[in-house]
Order: C-alpha cells, then structure tokens, then sequence
C-alpha cells in the first residue's frame, strides 16, 4: 500500500512531462529556468560563445531567493549534455515524494498505520498539490525541508538529544534559506514544540535549543542582511508595509476563504483543525504554531495571498499533518464495524484517491502548451536585432526571454499591475505621458496580450493611430515607433 501511494504520487507528477512549464505561474517558472540555463552555458565551454554570453546577459534578474535548485537543475543539463527543463520536474517529483516520506512517519508515532497513510495519500493527491508541486520554482523544495524539519522536532521532543536537534536546525535552516518565509512555520513549530517539550525556563537554557535556533536562522540571515540588505528591505516596504492596509478590509479575509477553498478545500481544512485538538499534546502544539505561522504569512503579505496560489503551497503539508488525528479516530472506529463496511469504507477512500488523480491528470492533458515555444521564437525572430523595444504581452516577457532569446526594454503595465499600484495609493497612470515616457529611445512597440491592449483603449489609440505596423503576425503585432504616421494638420 505505502508503495502503491508513492509510486502514484510521484507518477502523477511525471505525466506529460515534456510539455513546456507554462501550467503553473509561468512567469515564476521561466525566470528559474532562465537562470538554470545561464548556469549550464556558463559551464558548457564548448557552445558558442555569443550564445553563451546571450544567456548570461538574459538572466540578469533581480534576485527573490538564492537559485539553488536553478544551480542544481543547471547542473544537471550539463551532466546530461543538453537543456531539457522538464528536468526541474523530476526533482520536485521526488522532493514531494520525500515530503510524503516524512509526513507518513510523523504520523506513524502517534497515530495508526492506517491514518498515516491516508493522509499521506491526501498530500500526495489533492489536484493542487499535483499541479504546484511540478513547478519550477523553490516553494516544493522548500515544503520538502518543513515537513522533514517537522519529522525532526517531533522525534526531538520525544527525547530530546543532540541528534535531532542538529537535523532540526539544519532542516529548518536550509527550509528558510531555500525561501525565507519558510520561517514563519519553521518558527511555529519550533516555538510549539520546544515550549510543550521544556517549558520557558528550561529552554531558555537549553544549549539544544540554542543551537537549533542558530542553525535555522544564521545562513539566511547572513544572507538576506549582509550580502542582500537593499532587497530584504524594498520587498519588505513594497509588498508589506504599503499594501498593509489590505488586512483591515473583510474582502481580503472572504478572497483568503475562497483561496483556500479552491485550493484544498474549506471541509478539509475543519477536519483539519478538529485534529488539532485531537492530537498528542507536543503535537498539537508544533501545529498550532504552524498554523499560527500560516496566519502571520497572510498578514504580512496581503495581496500575494488572496492572487498567487503558490504561496499557500505549505498549506498542503499542514493540512495533512493536522488530518491525521482526526482520521486515527476515523480508523478506530471503522476497525469496529463489520467485513463489510471495513471493505466499503475502504473503497470509498480508493475511490477519493482515484477521483483526486483523474482530476489532476485530466487537467494536465487538457492543458497542452506543446505549440508556444516555436510561436515564441517566432515572435523573437520578428523583431530585429540589437533593437530596443516596449512590451504589453504575458508574464513580463518571460515567454519572449526564454523561447525568443529576446529582452524587452520594458514592460506595458497590465490591468493587474494597474490595480496593484492603485493599491499602493500611486497617482492614476496618465497613458500619453507615460507613453511618451517609456517608449523615448526604443524602436519598436510589441504586443501579444490583446485582450489587455482592448482593456487600455488610450493604448490601443495611441498605437494603432500613430504608429505603422511593422509586422503583423499570428498572435503579435510590432509597431514601428521610428516611423509615426503623419497626423492631420501635421
């Protein structure tokens, strides 16, 4: 049964696994794949040296979190002698796989086999988890560390010991140096935990805990303060401090229910917390503080949470850890009942799986972007070289970075973007100074997102009044702003 899930959990992650990694915030996804690739024509001292030079100067990006996983994919293309992105799959595949490994024995010392296992199960098919757990991006690798820094506090706690302090404050460590808001769980449940196992006083003066807290918190720190200061302190006034005022409004708390509604399920969630107050003392404890982590992330970072769907990831690891006292009564119970019903109920739990998995697979069947990279390149190809250009297309020009090898000069503001900075109180974008503003010094206009150009119809004006169309192609346009039309009276 353990393998059967496993092999299922991982499988589901492996179907379709060449197609492009645009299913899940694309946007996220290329900029690390832009990085690995940098990395691997970086070591690769036979390719062209144009080509290699191309790729470092295109992976010039701000820094959100060290590029780890970019180095070790980046790496592996190098191994492997060629750049297959879906390597990064395959990776997360087995990150998850660990991930499950170390929730199932969590849940093998204080609960039954039998519950354990179903909330493994649940991590490993819950649709979302499926299609979050594939992306090319940190956050699998860093649910991977909390759930095992998790296992680590739990056993540490049963009997406290040097050994599992250290593979604590090294899980936890490298969860936050991974994806520094990992410290809101990781702190959660070290706080929880340590409290339940030693009380204040004790703890306090306790090398062991001591040690933990170092190992867990001084490589980011060291990090993010010493090397990276500027960018600890721009995400932290940008995206917490002036979209604050976002939590004193009950939309943002209804967008948060619905959010993790579609995500895991509110049902799921209750379920959940009743097994909170079922669980082994020090035990629940460690999941009150993860989720009381959970909650602190929300309000510290109001918009992403009710608008990116990957930062309630770890939400998927803390549900499962947290149903599995709530299904150990389940199991007690059912283990009491007739053959008959042992066997339905046992079917009913299949039959959830299966249907989980149906789901998740369809969706990645139905969603096919085999077609996009050549339609990229194209686009790239269209526009000549060694020329500057403005964009209003899809995810900040990632796709064109990546697929065309091209890098817009800058980036026409979506609908989205506008309403983002209508949050942060900004003056409404005036589209005719601003317009003059961007586009001073560049050749060409570009735009693939039609539907945001039909949204900003100043834009579209201004563009399609003004300006000759240099190419018109099969999904973009290229305005010419080097050759304006002549106006009327002009």
């Amino acid at each position: 049964m353990i393998l059967l899930v496993a092999v299922a959990g991982i499988g589901i992650r492996l179907y379709d696994l060449q197609d492009p990694p645009l299913d899940f915030h694309p946007a996220r996804q290329l900029r690390s794949a832009i990085i690995a690739r940098a990395v691997y024509y970086r070591l690769d001292t036979t390719a062209d040296a144009a080509t290699r030079q191309l790729a470092q100067d295109l992976a010039q990006l701000e820094m959100y979190e060290p590029p780890i996983l970019e180095n070790i994919v980046g790496f592996t293309y190098y191994l492997v002698h060629g750049e297959y992105v879906w390597i990064a799959r395959i990776y997360n595949a087995i990150f998850w796989l660990l991930g499950g490994a170390a929730i199932f024995l969590l849940g093998r010392r204080l609960a039954s086999w039998w519950a354990a296992l179903l909330g493994t199960a649940w991590f490993f098919c819950l649709p979302f988890s499926v299609y979050a757990s594939r992306s090319f991006q940190p956050e699998p690798w860093m649910v991977m560390w909390i759930l095992l820094c998790a296992y680590a506090l739990y056993v540490w706690s049963d009997r406290p010991g040097w050994k599992w302090a250290i593979l604590a404050g090294l899980s936890g460590g490298m969860a936050i140096l991974v994806k520094v808001v990992a410290g809101y769980f990781i702190a959660g449940m070290a706080i929880g935990v340590v409290l339940a196992t030693l009380g204040l006083r004790s703890a306090l003066r306790s090398r062991q805990v001591w040690s933990m807290a170092a190992l867990m918190l001084l490589p980011a720190a060291v990090l993010y303060l010493v090397f990276n200061p500027s960018r600890s302190g721009e995400f932290f006034s940008f995206w917490t401090v002036s979209l604050s005022g976002l939590i004193f409004t009950t939309n943002f708390y209804a967008d948060w229910l619905v959010m993790m509604n579609y995500l895991v399920g509110l049902t799921n969630v209750v379920v959940a917390l009743v097994g909170i107050l079922l669980a082994e003392r020090r035990y629940r404890w460690m999941l009150v503080g993860a989720w009381a982590g959970y909650v602190l992330y929300g309000l510290m970072f109001p918009y992403q949470y009710t608008t990116h769907e990957y930062y309630h990831l770890p939400l998927v690891g803390l549900t499962a850890m947290s149903l599995i006292p709530a299904l150990d009564v389940v199991v007690k119970k059912i283990v009491e009942q007739a053959a008959l019903w042992r066997l339905a109920t046992a079917g009913l739990f299949v039959f959830m799986a299966f249907y989980s998995l149906y789901v998740a697979r369809s969706v990645l069947y139905v969603d096919s972007y085999a077609y996009e990279p050549a339609s990229w390149q194209r686009v790239g190809e269209a526009i000549p070289a060694g020329r500057s250009f403005v964009a209003l297309t899809a995810d900040y020009g990632m796709r064109l970075r990546y697929y065309g090898w091209r890098a817009i000069a800058v980036s026409w503001p979506s609908a989205g973007d506008l309403n983002l900075s209508a949050l942060h109180g900004d003056a409404p974008m005036q589209t005719e100074d601003y317009f003059n503003e961007v586009t001073a010094g560049k050749d060409y206009f570009l735009v693939t997102a039609f539907s945001e150009l039909d949204a900003q119809p100043e834009l579209k004006a201004i563009l399609t009044t003004r300006y000759p169309l240099f190419v018109d192609g099969d999904g973009y346009a290229i305005y010419d702003l080097d050759h304006p039309l002549a106006q009327d009276g002009g």
